[in-house]
């Protein structure tokens, strides 16, 4: 019989026990990287509804023990508390709750795959698991799951140990942080930004929402915008003041403006911000299949702390 309870995610009490649980992830796992930190919580659950059978929650007597978030029509992120002695049971159940979801949408249709998940073919379910998690890569292998092409590049910065330079502009190119005026403007460098990946689900009323959700911080939200006004780039950094470390998500540029350094610019920016913060160290991750933002953050400065890979499996 297994010892852990579960739930669907209640709202916002459970958002800040996510935070919290990130961060003390980040710091086990410190200095590789880690699944979720506290800024990919919040981008991931800012909208979520309580209830929602997609996000699952299990306990012990600790605390949160272990999360996952089912994201349709074929993956499942989850964590585990790091060093949790009873993680191969808790895996198990995981991956039945990800594989009774994915049966679930076989009676009302799947849907289209993201572009972003091109890269996984078949009618498959997937995870991922940093390759420095031998015990994750191992727990998914039992499973069934085979290792994919695709995979996420996680890297990390110093923001002490080598200076930030200013970011150079093109004349009439100005860098800031968005506000409340800005929220149309603010919406469509995101959208057209990520429109090469498929169509966004961000809107007016949930960036707003997310304005207004634990950790954002106005300042971290960077825009750069020519002389008539248009957000031509932009990044969100999120401050893990606890670990000193900041963190990236998402960073966009619009796709008729690419190739000119503007991401660039946000990106140094954010740091500068980080910086001034009293933070110690930057992350930011990118898909395998994204070349530009591969070469983007070397060029910043970033170096290549771990990668987590795809796994997949054909349920039966």
């Amino acid at each position: 019989m297994s010892s852990f309870s579960s739930r669907a995610y209640a709202g916002s009490a459970d958002l800040d026990r996510l935070i919290d649980f990130a961060r003390k992830a980040t710091a086990a796992r410190w200095p590789r990287s880690t699944y979720m930190k506290v800024g990919d919580v919040v981008w991931m659950m800012y909208g979520a509804k309580p209830g929602d059978p997609n996000i699952r929650l299990w306990f012990d007597g600790s605390g949160l023990a272990a999360y996952a978030s089912f994201e349709p029509p074929l993956h499942v992120d989850f964590d585990i508390r790091p060093g949790l002695a009873q993680e191969d049971l808790l895996s198990a159940e995981i991956l039945r709750f990800a594989e009774e979801r994915w049966q679930g949408l076989a009676r009302v249709g799947r849907g289209p795959i993201p572009k972003a998940y091109a890269m996984l073919v078949g009618d498959t379910l997937s995870s991922i698991a940093l390759d420095s998690d031998g015990r994750r890569i191992s727990l998914l292998e039992r499973d069934g799951y085979k290792r994919a092409d695709g995979f996420n590049v996680l890297y990390s910065r110093s923001l002490v140990e080598a200076p930030i330079g200013q970011p150079e502009l093109d004349a009439g190119l100005c860098l800031r942080h968005a506000t409340d005026a800005d929220l149309d403007a603010r919406v469509d460098v995101h959208r057209d930004a990520w429109s090469v990946w498929g169509q966004s689900k961000i809107t007016i009323g949930n960036y707003t929402q997310l304005r207004s959700a634990p950790l954002y911080d106005p300042e971290l939200d960077v825009v750069l915008e020519d002389s008539d006004g248009r957000f031509l780039s932009y990044c969100i950094g999120w401050a893990d003041t606890a670990n000193a470390m900041g963190h990236f998500e998402p960073v966009g540029c619009r796709p008729d403006s690419t190739g000119r350094g503007y991401a660039r610019a946000v990106t140094i920016e954010g740091m500068r911000r980080m910086q001034a913060r009293g933070l110690r160290t930057a992350l930011v991750s990118t898909a395998s299949v994204n070349e530009r933002a591969r070469v983007l953050y070397p060029s910043c400065g970033f170096v290549e702390v771990d990668r987590a890979h795809y796994y997949v499996k054909e349920p039966g």
